[in-house]
């Protein structure tokens, strides 16, 4: 995803886990509800289940999903193992595994959510900012 209008702090932050999710930001992201359990016990496999779940609240959390899913804290893998009821260690191998592609595009149709690729890029590059509008009355809409 092109980050360039965002700072140097911004783009250094951005989709990555800066720090470890705190209880209110586990739950706001990362539970899982009836739904999102069941879809997570569809995946075969117990590593998969946990990914599967991972992934769905990495994108809730981060607003992307992660190259590599195991980049997420230990507290992270261990509460949704916990509302599926299995170990966190299963969770291990599951960045190269190819199913968290799939994982991700079952994700994107189950949630609504979609690529940010070059057409939304520029589509929204092309959007002149609040603050261009404001000083160029020739931009404002009629």
């Amino acid at each position: 995803m092109p980050t360039n209008f965002l700072s140097e702090e911004q783009r250094r932050r951005f989709g990555h886990f800066t720090e470890d999710p705190d209880e209110g930001q586990l739950a706001g992201s990362f539970l899982l509800d009836q739904t999102a359990r069941r879809r997570a016990m569809a995946a075969r496999g117990a590593r998969n289940r946990i990914g599967w779940a991972v992934q769905l609240g990495t994108i809730r959390y981060l607003g992307t999903f992660l190259n590599n899913p195991e980049e997420v804290p230990a507290v992270v893998v261990a509460y949704v193992a916990e509302q599926i009821g299995l170990e966190p260690d299963a969770f291990a191998g599951y960045g190269s595994s190819e199913a968290r592609w799939d994982h991700q595009e079952q994700i994107r149709a189950g949630y609504g959510y979609t690529k940010f690729e070059f057409d939304q890029w520029f589509a929204l590059a092309a959007q002149p900012s609040p603050r261009s509008r404001s000083r160029a009355p020739f931009l404002r809409p009629r």
